[in-house]
């Protein structure tokens, strides 16, 4: 009986740490909801106020029609940097996995640049950007973004790729498959849920991206990260807008994880298991 009790009573315990732990988690996303939501006469009142009786939408009105042009920057940059990233990471990651070009050295080299700090190279970025005129357009940023998002996606490709057996590509080339073919029709689909969690990553380190967009952007290619940041009035923060533009910049995150949610947990678990 007192065994059963302490299980009981460690099940309660977790229980309740995992529920602490949500709430945690969760309730920054609450406020900036709440924030987002009430009123300009509540949004600074003291003590705050957990809830609101006046939700007015105010706030997302200015946001569809201030931010528009930079929440698609915004999106034209991370769908670009994602899918070159995972197009080259595909193909270096196969050429490192089953011919192991470079040996160890040249993938942890590619490695090394993920962890480059941007800092660094952000002068001779701009010095690079302005020699070909390309400053405040959206290829300026897509191009340091690819610095970071390639090796990332080589890196974990790679890892994916390495779990296939090589039986099954051996198998279609007796049958005739040729190394594009096998790569097409056998490799990828297995690999597809790694591409969507690699890509997924990609994407949002490419989104959230602050430093690259403001030094490299003026006005007609402005990200929302840089958007939201200038947004300031005489009397400190827009909080309201800032907070509706904010949500708003969560949105294409969450519906892409919402829609490619059964390939999030198979991607993430690939290669655990033998």
């Amino acid at each position: 009986m007192r065994k059963r009790g302490r299980t009981a009573l460690k099940k309660t315990l977790l229980s309740l740490l995992m529920v602490c732990a949500v709430v945690i988690s969760l309730f920054p996303i609450y406020w900036l909801m709440l924030t987002s939501l009430q009123p300009r006469s509540e949004l600074m009142n003291s003590p705050p106020r957990f809830f609101t009786r006046t939700p007015t939408l105010q706030f997302y009105g200015f946001a569809f029609r201030e931010m528009i042009e930079e929440f698609l920057n915004s999106l034209s940059i991370a769908a670009s940097a994602t899918l070159i990233a995972v197009v080259f990471g595909s193909i270096s990651g196969y050429a490192f996995a089953r011919y192991r070009v470079g040996g160890n050295t040249l993938p942890f080299w590619v490695l090394s640049l993920k962890y480059f700090p941007p800092v660094v190279a952000i002068v001779p970025y701009f010095l690079m950007m302005q020699k070909l005129h390309l400053i405040d357009t959206v290829l300026a940023v897509i191009i340091p973004h690819l610095i970071i998002t390639t090796p990332f996606a080589i890196w974990m490709i790679k890892g994916f790729i390495q779990e296939v057996p090589r039986e099954l590509e051996e198998a279609a080339m007796i049958d005739g498959a040729s190394q594009l073919g096998v790569i097409r029709i056998v490799t990828l689909p297995l690999i597809a849920p790694g591409l969507v969690v690699t890509a997924l990553f990609c994407f949002i380190w490419s989104w959230n991206d602050f430093m690259y967009a403001l030094i490299l952007t003026r006005n007609v290619a402005t990200t929302l990260p840089v958007a939201v940041a200038m947004m300031r009035e005489a009397h400190g923060l827009m909080w309201g807008e800032v907070s509706a533009t904010a949500s708003l910049g969560t949105v294409p995150i969450i519906i892409i994880a919402i829609i490619l949610q059964k390939y999030l947990v198979r991607g993430l678990s690939l290669g655990s298991l033998k």
